[in-house]
């Protein structure tokens, strides 16, 4: 490891202050970790030894920044600048090898003298790190702080290092610990798990020690629930499939939309990314949750009668629950909602039976989202755990069609000026109650080709001053 302080200015200038005071600065925790890993560092946590308002104030006046007191019992300045965050503490009261064995993992109980530009490891955490193994650093850090419970598996996925078997086997003994947490921590960290790529493996260790089912209880009643025949799976296994199915559509989305298809929906994509992505992952493990309080069996057949929108209900629970953002509850409800769609339309389009009436309709209702709903669908599908490759391949293309439909032939038509305005209704004696419904269904039926005048519009119109 070579951390080059001249390589970041704002710290140059800290060690600085520091040096005016003729006080020790520390560099500890991730971004010493990342160092080691060579991987790119945004967040930085120094501490020193003493004197910390005196630095934190003459800081702030050199780079002409003000800092939040980030927490006053134990004072904790934070600097947000354009590139990263600095946080400044104060050793208290102890040396830095005690603080660092105070830390929560090994592989972040590491720091640099900056003075010296010593790594002080008292737990032997670059070995855990080159070892890429999350491991805790005393058996009671789930207790003193019980977020670290969602945290290590984060850390563990952001990273994709394997977790200490001892390390999962604690965290399991502490469940119960999470209900003693403020209910916006437990959001955060979940919100951060959920946006990182590839967590399904994390996922299932999560489940496996019963993580999952202590954050939402309704989920313990999905093990062992059976599905129809079209299933392969229970209904928690299934859920985890579409999850898997999720990140696995995310890292192939060119592909699955297609190359012109992606182009037109990546800018979306990327202005709503976070949102998305956390609400497909939720979608994922909660749109078949209601099914275990819903399932009926008759003549030795299946059913899960509105089970989606039982399914959003639980979810709308939860929101109250965690707080989760509005964006992201919405978003989630509304693939909770609609998850069945595509499968209808996929059938007719498999059949040969898709008309453009009914593509229309289906993206006049929903939109770009539409193009959400089929990226969930496909992961829907694909998680059945009987569809062969072939059909997979069957599928993309389907969503190929609908996607390329949405973006090359109903938003080219919504380019062209409306055949009518809701004046040229209005002079015909329509009421305002119906113009809606008429201007919607004289566009419809003017993209379908059944409408390719004016004239051919106002006689349309006319209809609904005759009925």
């Amino acid at each position: 490891m070579n951390f080059d302080i001249d390589t970041y200015p704002y710290i140059k200038i800290l060690k600085s202050v520091c040096d005016f005071y003729k006080v020790k600065l520390y560099l500890v925790g991730g971004a010493v970790r990342d160092s080691i890993l060579n991987r790119s560092i945004s967040d930085f946590d120094f501490l020193v030894e003493e004197k910390i308002d005196d630095i934190a104030e003459t800081f702030a006046q050199e780079i002409n920044k003000n800092f939040i007191l980030f927490n006053k019992e134990i004072k904790i300045f934070r600097f947000v600048l354009q590139n990263c965050t600095i946080d400044i503490a104060q050793l208290y009261p102890s040396t830095i090898e005690t603080e660092l064995q105070r830390r929560d993992f090994t592989i972040d109980s590491v720091a640099i003298d900056l003075d010296t530009k010593v790594l002080i490891d008292p737990l032997n955490g670059i070995s855990d790190i080159e070892n890429r193994i999350v491991k805790f650093s005393n058996p009671n850090i789930f207790k003193d702080d019980p977020v670290r419970l969602i945290r290590l598996f984060r850390i563990a996925a952001q990273l994709k290092f394997d977790i200490d078997k001892k390390t999962l086997e604690q965290a399991k003994n502490n469940l119960s610990l999470i209900k003693n947490i403020s209910a916006d921590r437990i959001t955060q960290e979940l919100e951060k798990f959920f946006i990182i790529n590839d967590t399904f493996s994390y996922v299932l260790l999560i489940d496996r020690i019963g993580l999952l089912d202590e954050l939402f209880e309704d989920f313990a009643y999905q093990n062992g629930c059976m599905q129809s025949e079209s299933h392969l799976y229970d209904v928690k296994a299934h859920s985890l499939a579409v999850y898997n199915f999720v990140e696995w559509s995310i890292l192939r989305m060119k592909r699955i939309l297609g190359e012109n298809c992606f182009v037109n929906y990546y800018g979306y994509y990327k202005l709503h990314r976070k949102e998305l992505i956390i609400a497909l992952k939720l979608a994922a493990l909660f749109h078949d949750c209601s099914k275990p309080f819903v399932k009926q069996i008759n003549n030795n057949t299946i059913s899960f009668k509105n089970h989606e929108a039982y399914s959003a209900a639980i979810f709308k629970k939860y929101v109250k629950k965690y707080n989760f953002q509005k964006k992201i509850a919405q978003m989630t409800i509304f693939l909770i909602l609609n998850h069945i769609e595509p499968a209808y339309l996929f059938l007719k389009w498999k059949n040969n039976n898709l008309t453009d009436d009914l593509l229309y309709d289906f993206f006049d209702k929903f939109q770009i989202h539409g193009v959400d709903l089929l990226i969930f669908g496909l992961s829907d599908t694909l998680a059945k755990g009987k569809i062969r490759m072939v059909n997979r391949e069957v599928f993309i293309d389907f969503l190929k069609d609908m996607t390329c439909f949405y973006f090359e032939r109903y938003l080219n038509f919504l380019r062209i000026p409306k055949i009518l305005e809701a004046n040229d209704l209005l002079k015909l004696g329509l009421k305002n109650a119906d113009l809606g419904k008429s201007l919607k269904l004289i566009r419809k039926n003017t993209f379908l080709q059944n409408i390719k005048t004016k004239e051919e519009a106002l006689a349309f119109a006319r209809q609904f001053l005759s009925e």
